[in-house]
């Protein structure tokens, strides 16, 4: 949960320089990503293949390459673009909240509407989490996030309002709390578990009575 409206210029969320495209082959790229999207969501990483995503768009092997250099760069570039659209959507809900705790509860509440929009971002992170090739970039950017709640959890300290401890920890708690709430109450396809349909509330409350006064 960030703590600001700036993005960050450097860390794991930064993108690389790339070709310069025209417009027609931004299209295009933006094509190959949402099919492989789809793709990786319906079949897996590895249940994926090139040919799968060529197929999926009509074009051949040459046309993918010209724009990626693997499967891998290409996946890569889905988990940037899930972690930096979740830290927006971040940003976008405590934009305004001056209350520390206010921050903390707001962010929740975004992390969790983030994955209930679009299924195939969870599918993104849990296949990021299970491969070591994807994982390091992921744990950055879980880090980046533990070090922006620490902040509002340091906030809250001062102002009385959240008890002493060590914010870190604390924050590491939220958010595996988070995720865990995600990994269980939501399914392949996105979806919240009917015995928990005010997943948000659950997961607010959980999370607050662990470090309020």
């Amino acid at each position: 949960m960030t703590g600001g409206v700036a993005f960050r210029l450097a860390g794991p969320y930064c993108y690389p320089m790339e070709k310069k495209l025209t417009k027609r082959g931004s299209k295009r790229r933006e094509q190959i990503v949402e099919a492989s999207f789809r793709l990786f969501s319906e079949q897996g990483y590895h249940g994926t293949t090139v040919g799968d995503i060529c197929d999926e768009l009509g074009v051949g092997k040459g046309v993918f390459y010209w724009y990626f250099k693997s499967k891998e760069s290409l996946f890569m570039e889905l988990l940037r673009s899930v972690l930096l659209k979740l830290r927006r959507s971040q940003q976008q809900a405590l934009e305004g909240e001056q209350d520390p705790v206010g921050r903390i509860e707001a962010g929740i509440r975004a992390s969790i509407d983030f994955f209930r929009s679009e299924p195939g971002y969870l599918s993104v992170i849990r296949t990021a989490a299970r491969y070591e090739e994807f994982s390091n970039f992921l744990h950055q950017g879980q880090e980046v996030v533990v070090a922006d709640t620490a902040t509002h959890l340091k906030e809250g300290m001062a102002s009385g309002a959240i008890r002493h401890g060590d914010p870190e920890l604390m924050a590491h708690g939220i958010l595996g709390a988070i995720f865990h709430f995600v990994e269980v109450y939501f399914d392949n396809n996105g979806h919240a578990s009917t015995d928990r349909p005010q997943l948000a509330d659950e997961a607010v409350s959980f999370c607050l009575k662990g470090v309020l006064v």
